[in-house]
């Protein structure tokens, strides 16, 4: 079919388009009258207790920490994790990213890097919720060492590596996904014309085949 026998189709089924027309619209509304969305990110890094000899606790990491970091990683990413978030008053839908030097086929975990992000409607609230998931983090910490019988002074702990002291909103590209939405209306109201001319043909020819 050519270009034309497309906009004879929708001529034809003016109702179909019209429809077509109206759901775009109110999806293109939708899209440009969005809430926005605000994101509260820190990066905490495991450290090596505390020595009295002056080192850099940046400058290698252990085995333990990487272990640490990672047996951390999956207990906040599982129910018992978010469940004790939930329990102090924070969100559950946050995310726990493990630093990869990989990728996912082959991920290469021998950093003690942890990302922590929490997005919700309201800065306040991203904010607040990512300050639960550090405190249970923390909490979770030690009480495993301390069950295990480490003594306070060697106790691995977690430091803040970056971050900011505030959620920052989500920029995404609205233009795209209207012009998405508008690519998609358009190939559903051809579709939906071509198929209302194809079964008013088959009905008109029914009684002639009979």
């Amino acid at each position: 079919m050519a270009v034309r026998d497309f906009l004879m189709a929708l001529r034809r089924n003016i109702w179909v388009t019209l429809v077509a027309v109206v759901l775009t619209a109110v999806v293109v509304v939708r899209v440009e009258t969005a809430a926005p969305s605000y994101e509260a990110r820190s990066v905490v890094t495991f450290l090596s207790p505390q020595s009295p000899f002056p080192r850099n606790s940046f400058a290698s990491f252990t085995p333990a920490l990487v272990t640490m970091a990672e047996v951390s990683a999956r207990w906040l990413d599982s129910p018992a994790g978010r469940d004790a978030v939930r329990a102090e008053g924070g969100d559950t839908g946050f995310q726990v990213v493990l630093a990869n030097r990989g990728n996912q086929e082959q991920p290469i975990h021998d950093q003690p890097y942890l990302t922590l992000l929490v997005k919700a409607d309201d800065p306040v609230r991203a904010h607040q919720s990512l300050l639960k998931v550090l405190g249970v983090l923390r909490d979770r910490l030690r009480r495993e060492q301390s069950v295990q019988g480490a003594q306070p002074g060697s106790y691995i702990s977690w430091q803040i590596a970056a971050g900011s002291d505030r959620a920052v909103p989500v920029i995404g590209r609205p233009s795209r996904a209207v012009l998405a939405v508008l690519l998609i209306g358009g190939i559903g109201a051809l579709y939906a014309a071509v198929t209302a001319d194809r079964r008013r043909s088959r009905r008109r020819g029914a009684p002639a085949s009979a």
